[in-house]
């Protein structure tokens, strides 16, 4: 402390009474607030990003002389501590909340005494550093004696992987994806477009993950986990030979890190920022440079898989600042995973070609060691879902879902001569999973939708019995309630509301569209015609709607139908700028559903809580509309709310299981959500060159892109490129290929 007593000209040792040293210090204080808050504010809204290079971190101040920013904040911070033990000292009992706050850091272990980082956090940033310290009741730092002795550790040796030991390196994969993405950042706006999978999903590795085909788990960036006795805390050992794409090690820190990030207002991804809230990630404590623990809120059947988040690159990032969003725009985050996305590999609007890591660290890992084959991903734009399939069948795209059955029966028939000659092959694969979500989400909160006879009304006018019969063919069922595909945790006995012209026609009146239009539609007493708006990104299913469009006029209701690209579809809803939209979520494979993304009131209004509701249960007026949130149909109804957090505190399965059988109930009879469809299969057609293990996939493939266990072959490709010249078969029979393993009886 000599030499910042110095450079302020005060003696350290200076004969002054304890008052005037708190006075003094008070000065000294209020002085550096003052300066640094006129010198260094450049713009108090935006945080402008951290300067390694001292001679840009030195602003001038007015008189012209340097004003050494970096010096004055190491200064305040000293002063503060010791105006904070002189204070302390001066009065009778001290300030506990002074003393408490002043300790924080060096009572969880972030800090010691003379506030000094742990050394596995020498790399944090200050305000990095100072968040943990404010939070200290969430991040703590133990020594390795305080691991429970008691643990089962567990590594996943038990479990059979999944993909092929015939496996082959090499080769590129070529797919496509309707819009060209707006950002290679994964959260914030714009980041859940269907591109993010290549970076993200299907791609960064985790502390550990669930089995396809079991209820067990194995080994990600963590080599062994244990459940402490709480039921709620789990133990993770990190893998040593973790790396990110740059070649910086995974760190334990980078899991601190990574709740700093996700909490951070900068990322603009309020889903995230409660998801990952602490209150219900309680604590990340380390212990050593190889181990952590995670708390959860509750005990909870599936607590491994809840808390076994990816890592956050602290190197990368530093700290977060108001330029999060450009800064990062197009400077993807180094990744876990084999893929990565470099600059020079981004054709603006055309394609992002991912290039897979040739030093990978998890390349001879089990459970990716026969994964992740392919050399190159090349996802090209191609917005036209029929171009799409042209291109496909020109051998530019290797894979491509056959789902629809105008694909599947009538543009790629058994007897199409790329099947019968061996170059294709058409694949229905069996799988058991939660469907995704497809399904007519009715903002509740837009007119006239805001009645609920109205919304009663418009899903007894829709005749998905039609759409699944000719458009579908038969090949689908109808969903029908918001959490299929969760075995018990799914209502029994509840379904989708029949298409019925009688039943639409009662709630409509009771709405008060009693009477027809010349044009066949309803209108009420005011003469307002019963017509909405359908908001859709999906072309491919244009032909859907139509359907429900034309058999909904029988009702007196007009649907205008509007289609947009992909992301601009998402963005309108994301605002809750609809007042029906058709889509659809990937839905998570897990025990059980959540509902508390799509159906609380708090992802539809930024005020929290009750404080939405007047004493009666309903709306209050004039409340603020939550943006980029899954509450897509807006739907804010107390009681669902209250069943809604208890669902999510609970414990026991069984309790679990009821609650979420009440919710689908309710639900319902709110009538937001018209199911669609779904499918007990994967329907694909590929090339013969790209392979598959013998029995294709895990059980829970959602898609045939998600665990990537299949190979380019290279010399299959140039046999079948050579003889499509001729057209001579490579095959003497059609490659039609059924898997039915995992077919539910």
């Amino acid at each position: 402390m000599e030499k910042l007593y110095g450079k302020l000209l005060i003696p350290k040792n200076s004969p002054l009474t304890n008052d005037m040293k708190i006075y003094t210090y008070l000065n000294i204080l209020v002085v550096l607030f003052i300066s640094l808050s006129t010198q260094s504010c450049d713009n108090p809204k935006l945080k402008p990003p951290r300067e390694k290079s001292p001679a840009k971190n030195t602003p001038q101040n007015n008189e012209g002389k340097t004003f050494d920013r970096e010096f004055v904040r190491e200064l305040a911070r000293e002063f503060g501590k010791e105006f904070a033990v002189e204070f302390a000292k001066q009065m009778k009992g001290g300030s506990p909340l002074l003393i408490s706050n002043q300790d924080s850091g060096s009572q969880s272990g972030i800090t010691d005494k003379a506030g000094n980082p742990h050394p596995l956090l020498v790399d944090c940033s200050e305000e990095v550093l100072e968040f943990y310290s404010k939070n200290s009741d969430c991040f703590k730092i133990l020594t390795s004696d305080k691991i429970p002795l008691t643990l089962k550790w567990m590594d996943g040796s038990e479990e059979t992987e999944f993909s092929s030991t015939a496996a082959q390196k090499g080769g590129t994969w070529e797919v496509f994806m309707r819009d060209f993405p707006r950002t290679l950042r994964t959260i914030g706006p714009d980041a859940n477009g269907a591109f993010r999978s290549y970076l993200l999903d299907y791609n960064v590795l985790s502390l550990v993950h669930p089995h396809p085909n079991s209820d067990g788990y194995f080994p990600g960036l963590a080599n062994s986990w244990a459940v402490g006795e709480d039921g709620k805390t789990v133990y993770f050992r990190l893998d040593p030979n973790a790396r990110y794409s740059d070649g910086e090690k995974v760190k334990v820190s980078d899991f601190f890190f990574f709740f700093y990030f996700m909490r951070s207002k900068h990322i603009q991804a309020p889903w995230y920022n409660d998801f990952y809230g602490k209150d219900k990630f309680q604590r990340v404590t380390l212990y050593d440079d190889e181990t952590l623990s995670i708390t959860f809120y509750k005990a909870k059947p599936d607590i491994v898989e809840r808390v076994s988040i990816r890592a956050k690159p602290e190197h990368f990032y530093g700290e977060l600042d108001g330029e999060f969003l450009s800064k990062y725009q197009w400077d993807p985050e180094p990744t876990t995973g084999a893929y990565e996305a470099l600059p020079e590999n981004i054709d603006k609007g055309k394609s992002v070609t991912l290039v897979r890591q040739k030093d990978w660290w998890a390349d001879k890992k089990p459970f990716f060691r026969y994964r992740f084959n392919p050399d190159k991903i090349k996802v090209s734009v191609i917005r036209d879902y029929n171009k799409a399939f042209e291109v496909f069948l020109k051998g530019g795209i290797d894979m491509f879902g056959l789902a629809k059955t105008e694909f599947w029966y009538d543009k790629l028939p058994n007897e199409h001569r790329l099947v019968t000659n061996g170059y294709l092959s058409k694949v229905t694969f069996f799988n058991q999973t939660p469907p995704p979500s497809y399904a007519l989400r009715i903002n509740s909160q837009r007119p006239p939708f805001n009645d609920l006879n109205v919304r009663i009304g418009f899903h007894h006018a829709m005749n998905f019995d039609m759409v699944l019969e000719k458009i579908f063919r038969g090949d689908f069922v109808r969903m029908n309630t918001v959490a299929d595909g969760y075995g018990d945790r799914s209502h029994p006995t509840l379904k989708a509301r029949e298409f019925s012209v009688d039943k639409a026609l009662e709630f409509f009146a009771k709405a008060g569209y009693k009477k027809r239009g010349g044009d066949g539609i309803l209108v009420n007493s005011n003469g307002e015609r019963l017509a909405v708006e359908v908001l859709t990104g999906y072309r491919h299913f244009e032909d859907v709607l139509v359907v429900l469009k034309e058999q909904a006029k029988k009702a007196g209701l007009e649907m205008k139908l509007k289609i947009l690209e992909p992301t601009a579809s998402w963005k309108a809803a994301n605002e809750k700028n609809h007042q029906v939209v058709f889509s659809a979520f990937n839905s998570f494979v897990e025990l059980f559903p959540r509902f508390w993304e799509p159906y609380h009131s708090d992802n539809a209004y930024e005020e929290g809580g009750d404080s939405k509701y007047t004493p009666d249960g309903s709306l209050k007026q004039k409340l603020t509309t939550k943006v980029s949130t899954n509450n897509f149909t807006q739907t804010a109804v107390q009681k669902i709310d209250h069943l809604i957090d208890q669902y999510r505190d609970e414990e026991d399965l069984d309790r679990i299981t009821e609650m979420a059988h009440q919710l689908s109930e309710m639900i319902h009879d709110h009538a937001v959500w018209v199911p669609a469809w779904k499918k007990p299969w994967l329907r694909i057609g590929h090339w013969n060159w790209v392979s598959f293990p013998e029995n294709w996939g895990p059980k829970e493939s959602r898609d045939y892109e998600e665990f990537q266990v299949f190979w380019i072959d290279q010399d299959k490709k140039e046999k079948i490129v050579n003889a499509m010249k001729d057209s001579s078969p490579v095959s003497k029979d059609p490659t039609i290929r059924v898997y039915e393993d995992y077919k539910s009886n």
